[in-house]
């Protein structure tokens, strides 16, 4: 990445025509990243974090300090000094269960992390190897109860079934740490029953464990709004959740954790990418792909909102379109988008292509593969979502 710019740019139009960009450019709009941090504020009732995963960039980490935000979730050490240097202060949950000693050892020393996340009973005899047990350590199991009918399942590697986390629920109460309970429903989650399943279940394992549940961290999974999406909206998942913990605690209502990465995040940042050749009518190779920016786009099969920009104006071509398969630049065939895209039918060398609602683990899933390896960041006031399809002036 360039360094950060001090500009900030009205908008897209107003981008091209000052720099022009030749390499992957991701534009971000703190004004829109606001307004998505307010709704989370707003709707939900708990504490907030963010998934650091989902976008691991300074400038995210940095605003999210300055809008309040005092805890993070870190999956790795590496996450940890990035909270570390741009959220000072902070409190970290290390929420991912595949660690070792060392690691563990240096979240505890190094960066004051007291909140551990296991699936296992071996996880928890693995802490203990490093961490003395105490009442100000919070160890939290991670269960799982079914799929989503629609979502990115992480059951597959995470979770545990759960007559399994009462057991280890009941080991670290006995051991004298604090235990606590988390779930993830599954990354882009569109079925908001998901949440109330594992809800009911955090509920049944604390009877079955006998004890009183202080914290219950019920993950991430929030869905971005992408055309596809068939989510319901926001105030869905928060009157759901709010539901069942009411139906299923009762006045012992644990304190609620959200992890939010993809919800908080999409809508804050616009891809903009050149398009280096067209071929045919039919297919559309530009300056990022599967290797970099749009790897997620390559596995989770979702369609981002794209527009064309000829110069500093929305290009239309008179209303004449065609379908497009979109490939990226390396040497690779891998470095195809599997969805059709329809763009202006006379697109061309130097063009650009503008996708929206892309925030979410665009910059995390970066390579270098084949010497593509930069990428620019701007600054932009209005950023591209998907629903500003007036022509820029």
């Amino acid at each position: 990445m360039t360094d950060e710019p001090k500009t900030v740019h009205a908008n897209t139009s107003a981008l091209i025509a000052a720099e022009a960009p030749d390499y992957p450019s991701f534009l971000f709009s703190e004004k829109e990243f606001h307004r998505a941090i307010k709704v989370f504020k707003k709707g939900f009732d708990g504490l907030l974090t963010y998934a650091v995963k989902c976008n691991p960039s300074p400038h995210i980490i940095a605003q999210l300090h300055a809008e309040g935000l005092k805890a993070f979730d870190v999956a790795s050490n590496v996450e940890m000094e990035l909270v570390r240097d741009h959220a000072p202060g902070a409190v970290m949950h290390y929420n991912n269960p595949i660690k070792n000693k060392r690691e563990i050892e240096r979240a505890y020393e190094e960066f004051g992390v007291r909140s551990f996340t296991i699936d296992h009973p071996q996880q928890l005899d693995q802490l203990a190897a490093v961490v003395s047990p105490s009442r100000d350590v919070e160890v939290t199991t991670r269960f799982k109860a079914g799929k989503a009918l629609k979502s990115y399942d992480f059951g597959i590697k995470f979770g545990v079934m759960e007559q399994g986390a009462a057991e280890i629920v009941t080991a670290v109460e006995k051991m004298g740490y604090t235990p606590s309970l988390c779930f993830h429903v599954g990354s882009q989650c569109e079925d908001a029953y998901a949440y109330e399943r594992h809800i009911a279940a955090a509920a049944r394992i604390v009877e079955e464990a006998g004890i009183e549940l202080k914290r219950l961290n019920i993950g991430g999974g929030y869905p971005a709004p992408y055309p596809t999406s068939e989510a319901p909206p926001m105030d869905t998942y928060f009157d759901t959740i709010g539901q069942a913990v009411d139906d299923h605690f009762g006045k012992k209502k644990p304190e609620l954790i959200i992890e939010p990465g993809r919800a908080l995040v999409t809508s804050s940042t616009s891809l903009l990418l050149r398009v280096k050749h067209q071929r045919g009518g039919q297919s559309v190779y530009v300056n990022d792909g599967a290797y970099g920016a749009l790897m997620e786009v390559k596995f989770m099969h979702f369609t981002p909102p794209v527009r064309v920009w000829r110069g500093p104006r929305l290009h239309d071509n008179n209303g004449e379109f065609s379908e497009f398969t979109v490939w990226g630049p390396t040497c690779d065939s891998y470095d195809v988008l599997p969805q059709v895209f329809t763009l202006p039918a006379d697109i061309d060398e130097d063009d650009w292509i503008e996708f929206g609602l892309m925030g979410a683990y665009t910059q995390a899933s970066l390579t270098p593969f084949n010497g593509f390896v930069r990428r620019d960041q701007y600054w932009v006031d209005e950023v591209y979502t998907g629903k500003d399809m007036a022509p820029a002036e």
